[in-house]
């Protein structure tokens, strides 16, 4: 009972130092068992060759996530995500990115503004976590609406989310202990105003706007076999709410780390900002500029590294399933935990340390496949992974423009249901003189 309670509070913190040496783990805990796969060919077995037996999230995820994003593509499983997740997916091809590139320019430079405000002309400590938050999420409420969404809207779902994260439960102690449904999944009041909030919010813009500029005519626009919509109302705010969040939260937590990493290694964010300088001058980045820049790039992929957005990827297996010597049934849990792999002593070359050369282009071939899962794997990879990166590359460009950075507080890494900092992430900025 007592490890329960350590995991319900903070799951990284519980790992045993061994984990970062093992390829499969399996605890029980309660009435559940929960096994972790931390091989990148046994997660290649199980998440893609049986991917069908693990399509579904966990029972801790789908209850977490269901007050916010319902029966999204996030946490569907079985027809409903198949007849989705296609469609959707189309609409977030890569092949569409670049004309979204004016709106990462543009936010990226509102947030460069912003902060040297905040800053002062000599320069000064920031928290930088809940911009980046409100930044990415202004993103895409624009790609999703359009121009038009009302001044504030970004901030205030943000701080509502922040507000659901804090409150949810990660471990559901009930479930473990196989107590009745009706006990298992519960919310507090205050996580699930929060949730409530973020669904109005979203309701009232969908209600209010048009949106066909942006994704939100496309998904309106589609049609499942039967030539009837295949959103509902219901259908089209979860999948909404989904986009805004998932699509925010990753690249606001992966700018905040990649931030703090470059802020602590000198020599690396020197390197970068001459990469920037040199080939932008003090414009902003362009789509045809971003693969040119390889260093910001493998910086922000190592940020990932040390710092998955999403620590704990979670499945549950629909049938009788045998992992190495374990055998999983339907109600255990399947763990793939990006925190560990990507930290694993037998696969990386001091790895816990920050070396972006591993993704320079002379590189990144070495690394074994299955063994860097920053956007996840198999058929539930994110559909968003471009744009992801896209943006992030943008904004760091702007940013190592604008500023130096220099170390704050030590964050601490917490993870509930993405990798934030806990209480924040306060850096040192120094606005640069342009040239």
């Amino acid at each position: 009972m007592k490890a329960l309670t350590v995991l319900r509070g903070d799951v990284l913190a519980a790992l045993p130092r061994v984990a970062y040496r093992r390829q499969v783990m399996a605890v029980r805990m309660g009435r559940r068992q929960i096994i972790a796969v931390n091989d990148p060919e046994v997660v290649r077995e199980v998440f893609i060759a049986r991917a069908a037996n693990y399509g579904r999230k966990s029972h801790f995820k789908e209850q977490a996530l269901r007050p916010v994003i319902g029966e999204s593509l996030f946490a569907n499983h079985g027809e409903i995500w198949s007849s989705r997740r296609p469609p959707i997916g189309r609409l977030l091809h890569p092949s569409g990115i670049g004309k979204l590139q004016p709106l990462f320019q543009s936010v990226g430079g509102q947030l460069a503004t912003r902060w040297a405000r905040l800053a002062g002309p000599a320069g000064g400590l920031v928290d930088v976590a809940p911009d980046l938050a409100t930044a990415t999420l202004d993103v895409m409420l624009l790609a999703i609406f359009g121009p038009g969404v009302p001044e504030g809207e970004a901030r205030a779902i943000a701080e509502a989310f922040t507000r659901f994260q804090s409150g949810v439960q990660v471990i559901d102690l009930p479930y473990l202990l196989g107590l009745p449904n009706w006990l298992a999944g519960r919310h507090r009041r205050a996580t699930l105003r929060a949730a409530t909030d973020i669904r109005h919010r979203v309701a009232g813009l969908i209600a209010s706007m048009p949106g066909e500029e942006g994704y939100l005519g496309g998904m309106r626009a589609l049609r499942g076999e039967d030539g009837k919509p295949l959103l509902d109302e219901i259908g089209l705010l979860e999948e909404v709410a989904m986009l805004l969040l998932a699509g925010s939260e990753t690249a606001a937590n992966a700018l905040a780390w990649t931030l703090y990493l470059l802020a602590t290694h000198p020599e690396w964010q020197d390197r970068a900002r001459e990469e920037t300088t040199t080939l932008l001058g003090d414009r902003p980045p362009e789509a045809a500029d971003l693969n040119a820049l390889v260093v910001a790039k493998a910086v922000i992929q190592e940020a990932m590294r040390l710092y998955p957005p999403v620590a704990v990827l979670a499945r549950q297996p629909a049938a009788t399933d045998r992992i190495r010597r374990w055998t999983i049934q339907p109600g255990d849990t399947l763990l793939c935990i990006p925190w560990l792999l990507h930290r694993h002593e037998s696969i990386w070359e001091h790895p816990h340390s920050f070396r972006p050369e591993r993704f320079l282009p002379e590189n990144a071939k070495a690394i074994p496949r299955f063994a860097y899962l920053p956007f996840g794997l198999g058929p539930r990879v994110c559909a968003g992974a471009a744009f992801g990166m896209a943006e992030m590359t943008t904004f760091l460009a702007i940013l190592l423009q604008r500023f130096e950075f220099a170390a704050g507080p030590v964050p601490v890494p917490r993870f509930r249901l993405t990798l934030r900092p806990e209480g924040g992430m306060r850096i040192m900025l120094r606005p640069r003189a342009s040239r």
